[in-house]
Parts: structure tokens; C-alpha cells; sequence
């Protein structure tokens, strides 16, 4: 029997089709245009949420507490971060034994991670083989006789074959416990460690390509008036291993009301290529300000942005809210694709 050719042709094309329309397929964009409401149904006072925006998908949602630090275990694997939502500051000592006693300096030198991403900016930045750390994280407490900044571990990292080596002593402990987090493909470039799972953490990271936006609680400087001084944020970090970039759009003076039209009819045409900036915290926390007389934080209804993520894709973004049914934490946000 013969084959029509138009019949060939056909049936290669719903082939086709159907392959590129599997359900493990997820490499597409929003609707040009379309603007789109968010809610992130978790606080960034309790959860870190991973957000795509090409994708429109909460890629993940982890607890604040779900993992301690994040160990590069691929290349070099020299980078290691402090989980932005753990509150952690970081000592150096100059020790290089975890087993012996230390006593702290009246007025440690704590470091924490800056929220610009810049790898020189990590508080274990440049450390070398067994070199001892002194963990600890700040606590908010109102007794002026009680440390804001609490020691919680003795830490220190190795190269082993293949992996990473942590080893640990928990404050107000002696045993001196290890774990070795092996080494991961480029795909998976980092691992994240836990102490309540004494290793690899029982989640881990999302792919570095797979998201734009981080809802999360991180440490920055703040100033007031001649004074700065370090406090823990809620807001919005971008993705520099994805190469999202972002920066804050200037609408001049405007009523509330105009904002949102502002907002509404911003094209491509108003987007400065020059300005966009690597630093993870361009968008970050200043586009709501506390009121200290309602005792609340309220929206900076002149906030609206431009983001370019890693595939060159251009955004406008907007925060609306930062509560749901009068609880704090949970951010509204309008974006739309150019």
C-alpha cells in the first residue's frame, strides 16, 4: 500500500507538535503585555519564595529555617552563603583546631552577607581549609542585659575529594560533628547544609536558571539620620546567577491615582538600558515605609520598576501590598512583560 505524501507530512507535524507541547515543557513566556496580580501566599516573615517571571510560577517555597548556609559544590567551590533569612552573623577567628576554647572579644567584629550579592561582600569570603568560624545569629530583645547577638556554632570547611567538608561544634557543646556535601554537576551548582539534618538540607536550592526573584527576609544597612547601622529586612532580592538585573523607575510627582496609570501605559520606549544594576537589593525593601503612628507599614505608591532577566526579557513591576487579611508579610505585586 502507498503512502500519501501530504499524509506523511501530516502526521510528522503532530509529532512535532505534541513533543513540543509535553508536560515537562515549561519554557514560555506571559502573554506581551498582560498584566499580572500576584499574592505570595507565604511571609517572607516565615518562608523564602522563588518566583519566574517569564513563567509566572512560584518555582519554590521553603521555611526561613529549612537550611543554615549554601556551599558551592561544583567549579572552584570557594562561595559559600549564609541563608539571607537565618539572622546569622559571622566571626573569624584565627584559630584553625574546632576543638579549642573561644573566648570572644568584647567587641566581635561580625560580619553578615551584604544583600548586593557580590561574592567579596560574603562574610566567609576568601576562607581557607579549617580556618574556625564562630556562627551566631541577632535576636530582637528588649533587656539591655542580654546579648542582641547569640553565638550559635563553631564551624569550619574543608576541600575533600569530590566535595566539601563541614565540621561544627554547637554552642554550649564539645562533640565536634562532620559532614561532607559531595560535589554536584553545573545544573545544581551549590548544595544547601542544615544542622537539623546534620548534612545536605531536606530541600535544596532551585536551579539557577529557573527563577528571577527571591521574597525573602535578608540583613542590610539601614541610615538614620547621621547613624547606620545592620537589621533584618523583608523585600525582594533578583537573581544575579540567573543575571537578572533591575532598577527603580522615577515617575516625577504624581497623586496616587496617577501613579497606577503611570504605571499602566510604561512601554519598552521608557526603559534606559544604561541603568539597570547587578546589585540583588536594587528592588529590595524601600518600596513600603512604616508608619510609626499606625504602628504599620504602607505602600511607596510611586514604586515601580524595570527588570531584564538572564534571557533578555524586559519587565515592569510594581508593589501593592504587603498584607493579607491584616497579616503582614505577604507581598502583592502587578507585572507585565514588554
Amino acid at each position: 500500500m502507498k503512502t500519501n505524501l501530504k499524509t506523511l507530512l501530516i502526521t510528522a507535524s503532530i509529532a512535532v507538535l505534541a513533543a513540543s507541547c509535553g508536560e515537562d515543557d515549561t519554557d514560555f513566556l506571559i502573554p506581551i503585555g498582560e498584566t499580572k496580580e500576584i499574592q505570595i501566599d507565604s511571609s517572607v516573615y516565615t518562608h523564602q519564595t522563588y518566583f519566574d517571571l517569564s513563567t509566572e510560577t512560584k518555582v519554590l517555597t521553603v521555611n526561613n529555617s529549612d537550611w543554615d548556609f549554601e556551599v558551592e559544590t561544583t567549579g572552584e567551590m570557594k562561595v559559600i552563603k549564609l541563608n539571607p533569612a537565618g539572622r546569622y552573623r559571622v566571626f573569624k577567628t584565627e584559630l584553625t583546631d574546632i576543638t579549642e576554647d573561644i573566648t570572644l572579644p568584647e567587641d566581635p567584629d561580625w560580619t553578615y552577607d551584604d544583600p548586593s550579592g557580590e561574592t567579596d561582600e560574603l562574610a566567609f569570603y576568601g576562607w581557607k581549609d579549617n580556618e574556625v568560624y564562630v556562627l551566631a545569629r541577632k535576636i530582637v530583645t528588649y533587656d539591655p542585659t542580654t546579648p542582641s547577638i547569640m553565638p550559635v556554632a563553631k564551624v569550619s570547611f574543608s576541600h575533600q575529594s569530590g566535595g566539601i567538608e563541614v565540621k561544627w561544634v554547637l554552642e554550649g557543646e564539645t562533640s565536634v560533628n562532620n559532614a561532607v556535601l559531595p560535589g554536584t554537576g553545573s545544573d545544581q551548582p551549590s548544595t544547601w547544609f542544615s544542622f537539623k539534618t546534620q548534612g545536605k538540607a531536606s530541600v535544596q536550592p532551585p536551579k539557577p536558571d529557573s527563577y528571577d526573584l527571591i521574597f525573602t527576609t535578608y540583613t542590610g544597612e539601614v541610615e538614620d539620620g547621621p547613624i547606620s547601622f545592620d537589621m533584618e529586612l523583608r523585600g525582594v532580592l533578583t537573581n544575579m546567577l540567573n543575571n537578572t538585573m533591575s532598577y527603580r523607575y522615577d515617575p516625577g510627582d504624581a497623586s496616587d491615582e496617577e501613579y497606577i496609570e503611570i504605571f499602566k501605559n510604561l512601554t519598552r520606549e521608557d526603559i534606559d538600558m544604561t541603568e539597570f544594576d547587578d546589585d540583588c537589593d536594587e528592588i529590595g525593601h524601600e518600596w513600603k515605609k512604616f508608619n510609626r503612628n499606625s504602628m504599620s507599614y504602607e505602600i511607596d505608591k510611586s514604586n515601580m520598576y524595570f527588570i531584564k532577566d538572564g534571557a533578555g526579557n524586559l519587565f515592569k513591576i510594581r508593589f501593592t501590598n504587603f498584607y493579607k487579611e491584616g497579616v503582614k508579610g505577604y507581598i502583592t505585586f502587578t507585572y507585565a512583560l514588554l
